[in-house]
């Protein structure tokens, strides 16, 4: 059986509420199960995030403290806080590169702050932003760091760039290019809200933002060019992607969800996404939003989609967590309450898929960082630094006994004992033109189905002959019964035209077909007895 669960976040704004049980007390990150049974599961304490300021690893969930300029960092496995990591600043947003383990902290002071998370090292970013950076966003294989400010610009960084080793060599005083953006989008006229992506390959794949203009960008990650231009009718704080990239969902300050439909406009426009053509901006009406049943829940500051994309999940400003079914585009039910403004929600992987792939390495312990990597430039002929160490349980993973032997042979250490035994048999078998020696057993076996193979193609054939001259006999007897059609059709006429009995006439034909009919049912009895 699948579960699915996810993980949210708060931000500690009101007083606790009275009613709150004891296990719940000064809990700020909730691990709920979704289904097969909707309940809370699990609670972190001491943490209150900003929206965007959580970050989700296979092993460890890191928060961004409001208040402070720490990160806490907690033990999905042992479901306890692991460390406290401080930071020169605020930390403003959290993305996490699952296959590379690198946290992604944007700053209070614009800049891009990467942590190797299994091996303490840092690296930092230019300042290239002029506010701090509220909105991050990962492409699906990590190829680009997405960055969104108040400044109203969005910039798309090199994540391999940012983390190489390979110092470039440039003139005296000038910023390190390697440290910077590989491309701006600047299309925004207000402050970045909301930014993520689509799920396809980077050469294909787009980005879409938002602003508090009201105004929200899709546009291509690679060339930063607009590719359409949405207008909402409120201010959309936070968006999501369909897993099949097939529709957008927005956020809105007001609590109500606004959905973006990529396939059905795109066949109306006759434009594909990735033309550049210039179309006029899409106007999206408040009356085909989704609207909640109360006000009062206040704004969607985060939202999340189920595996198979037919529930949404929006945490709002008063603390309540809801159900959006997708394909009716209205609320199927509450599922929670958390006292306090949701900021932070994710869906966890689903756990019960036969056959998972599990990850080759795991994070027991996260590095916390380590200040002499970062200030080192001393890399030695290997172009690492001589402390540069990776802290990780590697999975070592035995071949089952499913594995087929072409598997064994591409994934193992040389080729499996079997098949070679195979190839020599094989080539003893061309050169001496002889099998090799068997025992008595398998000869045995090999007889017997080579027997069974002999009898069952003589039946095949058997069958197919006898099918032949059925269908032959079919044909034939259509024939005949059309002809003693025509004759009785004359004879019927024949008998009229001479004031006779037509029916009379007709009778000795119908005697003639029933008698056609009886000997077509005998043939086929024969046929029947020589197949059996």
């Amino acid at each position: 059986m699948l579960t699915e669960s996810f993980v949210a976040a708060s931000v500690t704004a009101n007083k606790p509420v009275a009613h709150a049980s004891a296990s719940l007390k000064d809990v700020g990150i909730f691990l709920h199960e979704l289904q097969p049974q909707s309940t809370f599961r699990h609670g972190y304490k001491k943490s209150s995030c900003r929206p965007g300021c959580v970050a989700i690893s296979d092993s460890h969930i890191f928060a961004a403290q409001a208040d402070k300029a720490v990160v806490n960092v907690y033990s999905r496995e042992r479901g306890n806080q692991e460390a406290t990591v401080p930071f020169p600043e605020r930390i403003f947003s959290l993305a996490y590169a699952q296959g590379a383990a690198i946290l992604v902290l944007g700053t209070e002071g614009g800049k891009l702050i990467l942590w190797e998370v299994a091996t303490g090292r840092l690296t930092t970013s230019s300042a290239s932003h002029l506010q701090a950076v509220s909105s991050l966003c990962l492409t699906p294989e990590n190829e680009y760091i997405l960055s969104g400010s108040a400044d109203s610009s969005i910039h798309v960084w090199s994540l391999l760039k940012l983390v190489s080793f390979l110092q470039p060599t440039g003139t005296f005083g000038s910023e390190d290019p390697s440290h910077s953006p590989v491309q701006t989008f600047s299309g925004h006229r207000g402050a970045i809200t909301a930014i993520s992506c689509g799920h396809s390959r980077i050469n294909t794949n787009y980005g879409v933002s938002a602003s508090d203009d009201g105004t929200c960008y899709i546009w291509n990650i690679e060339s930063c060019q607009t590719l359409r231009t949405l207008l909402l009718p409120s201010v959309a704080v936070s968006v999501t992607m369909d897993p099949a990239d097939r529709a957008i969902y927005f956020g809105c300050n007001d609590g109500r969800i606004q959905s973006f439909d990529i396939l059905r406009h795109t066949v109306n426009d006759k434009v594909s996404l990735t033309t550049s053509s210039h179309i006029p901006p899409i106007q999206l009406l408040a009356k085909d939003s989704w609207v909640a049943s109360s006000e009062e829940i206040g704004a969607a500051n985060c939202l999340t989609l189920s595996y198979d994309g037919t529930s949404l999940l929006s945490g709002h400003q008063n603390g309540v967590i809801i159900r959006w079914d997708v394909a009716k585009h209205r609320i199927s039910n509450e599922i929670t309450n958390l006292g306090q403004p949701v900021t932070n929600i994710e869906m966890l992987e689903p756990e019960g898929f036969p056959n998972k792939s599990k990850p080759k390495y795991t994070i027991t312990n996260v590095v916390k960082p380590n200040l002499e990597l970062t200030s080192s430039r001393e890399n030695g002929t290997c172009g690492l630094p001589a402390k540069y160490n990776l802290h990780v349980k590697i999975d070592a993973r035995r071949p089952s006994e499913e594995d087929n032997l072409f598997s064994q042979a591409i994934l193992g250490h040389g080729f499996p004992t079997s098949l070679q035994d195979d190839a020599l048999r094989s080539l003893a078998v061309g050169s001496q033109g002889t099998a090799p020696s068997l025992d008595g057993s398998q000869l045995g076996k090999g007889e017997r189905l080579e027997d069974e193979v002999f009898q069952l193609k003589q039946q095949i054939a058997v069958l197919r002959n006898a099918e032949q001259k059925r269908e032959e006999r079919r044909l034939a007897k259509m024939m005949v019964q059309e002809d003693i059609d025509v004759q009785k059709r004359k004879a019927y006429f024949e008998a009229k035209k001479n004031g006779e009995d037509g029916d009379l006439a007709m009778k000795k034909f119908e005697e003639k077909k029933a008698l056609l009919e009886r000997q077509s049912d005998e043939d086929d009895m024969d046929v029947q007895m020589d197949v059996t």
